[in-house]
């Protein structure tokens, strides 16, 4: 004989919810462990504080690091050159961050975060209550448990000479045989540290975003709305369900075998598996909206150092960065920016494939959402009625769910980095990089129209295969 469960208590709920967002924590954590042992960084420093601070960039915390050089003084000059060459230890430094998202690490944690918040006996359905429970439960745990893990996330690398010798270059004249020094910028010993307050701020929407996203297409667990609220949502899920659960299949299937394959094969390949394993969700956003016709941009732009600075002109003038009238120099970055719409593959703009996987993803999206749909929950936009009423409210929900999707998703994959160059703790110049160039604007309004237009296709395809059989 079945028992029937009763209503839980909110203290149990809680920590039901907690466990859940400590579970996606600790996935988060493993997978970026592997990613990063599949990348060899265990040869550049420890793999423990490592892993602690790409999965706080998951949730949108950044990272800031600074580096000394720690090469010795090859060279015995008094007064500037045993200054900076390592005699008075104020040599020249690095300083920088990254904003980078690894998507790869996010959607892990978000699904195991779902999946462990929705286990529940099947007996009953949650009440109100015990789902506020559990979702403050998960929302004050996740929050917490990243923290702490952005705390966790510092610690020292060592960059090997291959890696600075753009930057070595350009500091030639700070540290090398024609410059001040004597010394070099090889072997740079770099401490990083991961920014608590910014994980902690995304930490939040991240917990509170999965859990609605999962309510608004699980089966499992249902928070009961009811009336209107209950009948919206039964309107939107169909088309929310689809285009996620499709973009989750592509990010992860492709991922999963690449990385599967790479961990096996070893050498360069695991290589390439690690950075999959990262940021393949990254790159299918950018191929999704580049498709819609988002103006991604990859530029690098050098700093300047601060108009005026005496210090700036004082190592210009006297031909300290290597004679070239600046401190960075022949071994500067130039200010270079690619469109990427403009990139080939195979002599093939890359944007043709991206649209064709675009207009697939959302026609069939869009078909899936109509069938799973009600026909009496189709309602067109301002009250239209007639033959066509049914997928024009099929075409706005669907376009609506997609602007926001990809406007989200171009957000996410959105990343920029800076380092600069100081000395005495002026920055003398540096280099900005970034991805993307206001691309969020442009993939919510042109997702808002493939949207609509996928939308209305897939209605009029649902419609011609007739209605569903019964289960």
């Amino acid at each position: 004989m079945a028992v029937r469960l009763g209503p839980v208590g909110p203290g149990p709920n809680a920590l039901e919810g907690a466990a859940a967002a400590l579970c996606a924590v600790a996935a988060m954590a493993a997978v970026s462990a592997l990613a990063l042992v599949l990348l060899g960084a265990g040869s550049v420093g420890s793999l423990w504080p490592l892993t602690m601070a790409v999965t706080a960039m998951a949730v949108g915390g950044s990272v800031r690091a600074e580096a000394t050089g720690s090469g010795a003084a090859g060279s015995t000059d008094s007064g500037l050159g045993a200054l900076f060459g390592g005699g008075g230890g104020l040599g020249p430094s690095l300083s920088g961050a990254v904003q980078v998202v690894p998507l790869g690490v996010t959607l892990v944690g978000a699904v195991v975060l779902w999946l462990a918040f929705a286990r529940r006996p099947r007996s009953r359905r949650l009440d109100a209550g015990e789902w506020a429970a559990r979702a403050a439960g998960a929302c004050a745990a996740g929050v917490l448990a990243l923290a702490v893990v952005a705390a966790l996330g510092r610690g020292e690398i060592t960059v090997p000479d291959s890696a600075t010798s753009g930057p070595g270059d350009a500091l030639g004249g700070l540290g090398g045989p024609g410059g001040l020094g004597g010394g070099g910028m090889a072997d740079l010993a770099t401490r990083y540290e991961a920014q608590v307050g910014t994980t902690a701020l995304g930490a939040l929407p991240w917990v509170v975003v999965t859990l609605a996203v999962g309510c608004a297409i699980g089966r499992r667990l249902r928070f009961p709305l009811g009336g209107t609220p209950d009948r919206l949502r039964d309107a939107w899920a169909p088309s929310v369900s689809a285009v996620v659960r499709t973009l989750l299949v592509l990010a992860w299937v492709p991922t999963m075998l690449l990385a599967t394959v790479g961990t096996a094969v070893g050498g360069r390949a695991g290589t390439a598996a690690g950075a999959v394993l990262l940021l393949a969700p990254n790159a299918l956003a950018v191929l999704l909206t580049l498709g819609a016709g988002a103006p991604w941009t990859a530029a690098a732009h050098p700093v300047e150092s601060a108009e005026g600075s005496p210090l700036a002109s004082l190592l210009g003038g006297t031909g300290a960065t290597g004679g070239t009238g600046g401190l960075l120099g022949a071994g500067a970055l130039p200010d270079a920016a690619e469109d990427l719409r403009s990139l080939a593959v195979g002599g093939v703009p890359l944007w043709a494939p991206a649209l064709g996987l675009l207009a697939v993803v959302l026609v069939g999206c869009a078909h899936a959402a109509a069938r799973a749909g009600h026909p009496s929950l189709a309602r067109a936009p301002l009250g239209h009625r007639g033959r066509f009423a049914r997928h024009l409210g099929a075409a706005w929900r669907f376009g609506i769910v997609t602007a926001v999707v990809l406007g989200g998703a171009a957000w996410l994959a959105e990343a920029s980095g800076r380092f600069g160059i100081s000395v005495f703790g002026g920055e003398l110049g540096g280099t900005r990089a970034e991805l993307g160039g206001g691309v969020v604007p442009w993939a919510a309004a042109l997702g808002l129209l493939a949207g609509s237009l996928a939308g209305f296709a897939g209605s009029l395809l649902s419609t011609a295969r007739g209605p569903r059989a019964p289960r």
